[in-house]
């Protein structure tokens, strides 16, 4: 979960499963996404949301207690990636 998708670059493009991302970058943020690639969730450097993005193709097929549950878990993963990170500064 602690890695990228690049499908999330274009929420109305998905064509696979979560790949590899690239090194990250300061000014990118802490992203997460949940176990199924639903959701994305982007972090600014005080832990605060600066983006949500909802996978469009799966969330389609997915009820709304489940998109629920995604977020918090992506919400989740991003948090403690940030406690992490801030613990190691």
């Amino acid at each position: 979960m602690s890695e990228q998708n690049p499908a999330f670059d274009d929420p109305l493009r998905r064509t696979s499963a979560a790949e590899p991302a690239a090194a990250p970058r300061p000014d990118d943020g802490v992203r997460a996404q949940d176990d199924w690639g639903l959701v994305e969730v982007v972090l600014d450097s005080r832990g605060r949301v600066r983006e949500v993005a909802i996978n469009a193709d799966l969330a389609d097929r997915t009820n709304l207690a489940d998109l629920a549950e995604a977020m918090l878990q992506a919400a989740r993963a991003a948090q403690a990636r940030a406690d992490a990170l801030a613990l190691r500064r």
